[in-house]
């Protein structure tokens, strides 16, 4: 037989703390919306740091073209294509000869003045140009590349088509390029910009790039900032919710506790230690008032039904003295002893007679209760006359308490005739 911790179903099953469920459900929903509220972060920050460079590069485009001394642009144009065969060069000229850094004084000027913009946003690559012999052609005038060293991008009077970028449509209108793109000289992104002189005639554009890599890298930095706190405070949510069940469930698992130590029957449990030490009540406070007050009536419950049990056993246990007497009553054994109980009555006088019968009762008496396991009372004559008068409840009574044996005092009697030979 099975007992009842075998038959519960629950304790069959894993135990998981309260603390721990608290702790798991806790971290499934907040996973989630923090992660998703790092990744609404990040490409918030990194839209909001591209709108920032491509802002300022709009905006440093526009001043730029406002504080170009135009005159001079065109001037110089003019001189060098006048005075230098190799502006422009011949549309099949080698790298080498396409394009060259004139020591022309406006040239210099020029560059110069775009290397002082260049100094607000060092990330930039300014240049000028105009509009090319060849279809979407451009041909380049400066460029802040001529005062790095080494010198690099456009050089002067060079000739430039490409079918990829829209740099050839900057002649006629403003055009961003915020999506990164490669071209002959990198990875970039681009503004362009048409230059108008006084009279409202385009006589030229600028073009101003950033290098994609410089965003790339922002978006790394914004990406690998983010996941360190990203960490860090995920590591200190994780610590909170672990304090914060503790806290609220130090209780309940005191009362689990105490439940069990109950349940093994020690009813001495010290309840006012898992009470909330606050001035406020809660439903803690108020399951453990009930249960501690559940815990004194069960106690008493138990007591009483010790008690009762008890008295059950006792009234059983007469019931069975009952029934066994009455099966001794209830034999042709017992009826034939009683008779010969009441004839000995008639002869108890005859202090021969009386002394062997009371020894043949008494042994007979004892052969039928040592049958049914009571111990064997000696019967003297006081208990076979009371045998023979009273019964059953004479035996009975011999059951509860066995009698002492009286000595059976022969009574002086005459000699009949005839008695020696009887």
């Amino acid at each position: 037989m099975s007992n009842s911790a075998d038959s519960n179903p629950a304790s069959k099953k894993r135990f998981l703390s309260l603390q721990t469920k608290i702790w798991i459900g806790f971290t499934l929903i907040f996973t989630p919306v923090f992660a998703g509220s790092y990744y609404w972060f990040y490409q918030y920050t990194t839209t909001r740091v591209l709108q920032s460079i491509t802002t300022n590069l709009a905006n440093t485009i526009e001043g730029t073209v406002k504080t170009i001394d135009l005159d001079d642009f065109e001037k110089l144009y003019q001189e060098e294509s006048a005075s230098n065969p190799q502006c422009p060069p011949a549309a099949n000229a080698p790298d080498e000869q396409n394009g060259y850094y004139p020591d022309n004084p406006l040239y210099w000027a020029h560059v110069n003045w775009l290397g002082t913009i260049q100094k607000i946003e060092p990330k930039v690559r300014i240049y000028t140009y105009i509009k090319g012999i060849a279809p979407r052609e451009i041909i380049a005038i400066g460029s802040t590349g001529a005062l790095r060293n080494p010198r690099g991008g456009f050089r002067f009077c060079e000739r430039y088509t490409s079918p990829d970028t829209p740099i050839y449509d900057g002649l006629s209108q403003q055009v961003n390029v915020w999506e990164p793109y490669k071209d002959d000289f990198g990875y970039w992104i681009t503004t362009y910009m048409p230059m108008r002189n006084v009279d409202g005639k385009i006589v030229g554009a600028i073009g101003m790039d950033i290098p994609a890599d410089y965003v790339d890298t922002v978006r790394r930095g914004i990406l690998v900032s983010g996941s360190i706190a990203f960490v860090i405070t995920y590591i200190g949510i994780f610590v909170l919710i672990y304090v914060a069940s503790r806290m609220f469930t130090k209780s309940i698992v005191s009362l689990a506790h105490a439940a069990e130590q109950i349940g093994e029957g020690n009813y001495e449990q010290d309840f006012s230690k898992i009470h909330n030490s606050g001035s406020l009540r809660d439903e803690i406070d108020t399951l453990i008032s009930v249960f501690q007050i559940m815990v004194v009536k069960v106690f008493e419950r138990e007591q009483n039904l010790r008690q009762t049990i008890q008295t059950l056993s006792i009234e059983i246990d007469e019931v069975k003295r009952q029934q066994r007497v009455q099966e001794i009553v209830d034999t042709d054994f017992f009826h034939d002893l009683q008779m010969k109980a009441q004839n000995f009555r008639k002869r108890r006088n005859t202090p021969k007679t009386l002394e062997g019968l009371g020894d043949s009762v008494e042994g007979l008496a004892r052969d039928s209760l040592g049958a049914i396991g009571e111990s064997t009372p000696s019967y003297g004559a006081g208990a076979i006359d009371e045998l023979g008068v009273n019964g059953p409840a004479a035996l009975n009574d011999g059951l509860d308490k066995p009698t002492e044996p009286k000595p059976i005092e022969p009574t002086p009697m005459e000699a009949k005739p005839g008695a020696e030979d009887a």
